[in-house]
This record gives structure tokens, C-alpha cells and sequence, in this order.
């Protein structure tokens, strides 16, 4: 029988990639183990030079078993660990601070962050105020009007760059926003306690968030997450409705008893949650709070995820 040896390599590495993502996402795995494995990526160059050298010998599949396992664990590690992989170099070496006010009702924000912290806030009124790390090589763009801002990173994409962004913003509180983020490598937090939002769609990867909702209220929400963790603080006066999809990584909700919850979950044997063990009341993949229907605000959220894991009301909190 021939078998192909490059779809085995590519389903080896990945089914690995993904067994060690979930492993770490449950505990199992020392995060310092990790740190270090993902370290060790002139291994992979010599597991697929070996690879290489014995495909015309009787060793061919044992070279190719061998490198699809570095490579999967060594890329589990990776992704997993975030970033602690991805050096974002020196932090800035000034920082600017630009403002002004959003005239419109509702302004579209968009964040594209490679490399760095972010800290969004919502103050009073319908200013807003930027302060940005400036490097003389790598300086982050930011266009503003009366009803948008973009803020960006320069230079190359990630993974390719390697200047750390520093970045605080503060929008009022009074304007309704349409906020998307792409965020690579960065861990961010969002403070947007009692806000308004038609939409809010984030793409992080290599990261963690944190995003405080409490008594806001969210139209479209949505959260494709890739290698990190997400966490989100709600209460009972939150109103949001949307999708958290997760690949390799962790998400947290917290919210206490009284809020209003329906939690859907893709189940699949890679993904890990801990709604059995919840007051919720269960309907085929549905998890309820009691009196959901009838409560004047609601948490409505599909979970989707393949190497990850979902915790209601962890011990350690959200934080």
C-alpha cells in the first residue's frame, strides 16, 4: 500500500499541535515546559532535514513520523504560549498624545495592533484621546473625522516585526461605536463598562484579552480567537448577543448569579467546557439561565472551539 507521506507529515503535525494545545489549555502541561519547547525551533530545521535525507531510505516513514511530531508539538507550544514566542523588541522610546471629538452619533473604530499592550476606555462626553508610543523608525498612523478612527501599526505583518506598540485610548461614553480590532501578539483590555456598541468584532491572535462589559450593551459581538486567551466581565445589566470562536486557546466569561445566560456550545472532543457542572438548565448543546426569556437584559452567545477550553465563573476570576 503507498501512502502519502506529505498528507501524513501535515496530519501527524497538526493532530499533535492540536493534543498539546489542549493539554496546556487544561492544565496538564507546565506553561514553563512550553516557553522553552517553543524556543527550540532550530529542532524543527534538523527534524525535517532528517526527514529529507532518509526519504530515498527504508527509513523514509519513520523520518516523516518523526518530524511531523516535532513539528506538531513544537507549533502547539508556539501557539499556545503566544506572546512569549514573538519578541516585539524595545518598547517605545516616546509617546504622543493626540485628541479630538466624534460629532457623529455613532463612530466606527478600528484598531490594527502588531506587537504590543493596548488599554481602551470609555470616559464622559464625545471626546477621544490617543496616546501612542512613538518609535523614530515605526510610528503607529492614526486617521480621525467626526465619525471614525483607525489607528494602526507600521512596518512589516506580523510575525515579521518587532517593535513593541504601547497604546491607551478614551472615547466618550456618549457616542455609539462600531469597533473592530485586528491584534497580533498583544495582550489588550478593554474597559467599556456601560457602553453602547452596534458592533464589536475582534480578531486576536497570539494574545489575551480582557474586556470588561458590565451594564453595556452590544448589538453584534464578535470574537475569533487564535493561540491566547479571552476573558469577559459582564453583570446583570448587560445586553449582548454574538460568537466567541476559539483555535488553541482559553476563554473565561464572569458573571454573576442573576445574569441573564444562554450559552450554545459546537460541541467537539476537542473542545472543553465546564457548563455541565453550572446552575444553568441544559437543552441539547443550549445551556439557560432560569427566567432568561422574560429578563430585561441577556447574554446570548455561541461558543465554537478546537483545542480550547470554556469556564464559567472560573476560581481565579476573569481578571
Amino acid at each position: 500500500m503507498h501512502i502519502n507521506r506529505g498528507l501524513l507529515f501535515w496530519g501527524l503535525a497538526l493532530v499533535t499541535a492540536g493534543v498539546v494545545a489542549l493539554a496546556a489549555s487544561q492544565g496538564l502541561i507546565d506553561h514553563g515546559v512550553l516557553v522553552s519547547a517553543s524556543r527550540l525551533w532550530p529542532v524543527i530545521l534538523i527534524a525535517i532535514g532528517l526527514s529529507i535525507v532518509l526519504s530515498r531510505t527504508p527509513f523514509a516513514l519513520l523520518g516523516t513520523v518523526v518530524a511531523a511530531l516535532v513539528v506538531g508539538t513544537a507549533g502547539g507550544a508556539a501557539f499556545t504560549v503566544g506572546p512569549g514566542v514573538v519578541s516585539c523588541g524595545d518598547g517605545p522610546e516616546s509617546t504622543e498624545t493626540s485628541g479630538g471629538a466624534f460629532t457623529a452619533s455613532e463612530a466606527a473604530v478600528h484598531l490594527d495592533l502588531n506587537c504590543g499592550d493596548l488599554d481602551v476606555g470609555l470616559g464622559d462626553g464625545t471626546g477621544w484621546q490617543a496616546v501612542t508610543g512613538i518609535n523614530a523608525e515605526d510610528p503607529p498612523q492614526l486617521v480621525a473625522d467626526e465619525a471614525s478612527l483607525d489607528l494602526s501599526s507600521e512596518g512589516g505583518s506580523f510575525p515579521f516585526r518587532r517593535e513593541r506598540q504601547e497604546w491607551a485610548l478614551t472615547f466618550g461614553r456618549d457616542v455609539t461605536y462600531d469597533v473592530s480590532a485586528s491584534l497580533n501578539a498583544a495582550d489588550s483590555r478593554f474597559e467599556l463598562a456601560g457602553g453602547r456598541f452596534s458592533r464589536i468584532s475582534l480578531d486576536p491572535n497570539a494574545g489575551s484579552v480582557v474586556m470588561d462589559l458590565a451594564g453595556a450593551e452590544v448589538s453584534d459581538f464578535s470574537i475569533s480567537l487564535n493561540a491566547g486567551s479571552f476573558s469577559l466581565l459582564a453583570d446583570a445589566e448587560t445586553d449582548l448577543s454574538g460568537v466567541i470562536t476559539v483555535n488553541a486557546g482559553a476563554v473565561n466569561v464572569c458573571a454573576p448569579v442573576g445574569t441573564a445566560l444562554r450559552l450554545t456550545v459546537n460541541a467537539n472532543v476537542t473542545f472543553a467546557h465546564d457548563l455541565d457542572e453550572s446552575s444553568l438548565a441544559q437543552s441539547g448543546d443550549t445551556f439557560t439561565s432560569a427566567g432568561f426569556e422574560s429578563a430585561a437584559h441577556r447574554i446570548d452567545l455561541r461558543l465554537e472551539g478546537n483545542a480550547a477550553s470554556f469556564d464559567l465563573n472560573p476560581e481565579d476570576g476573569c481578571e
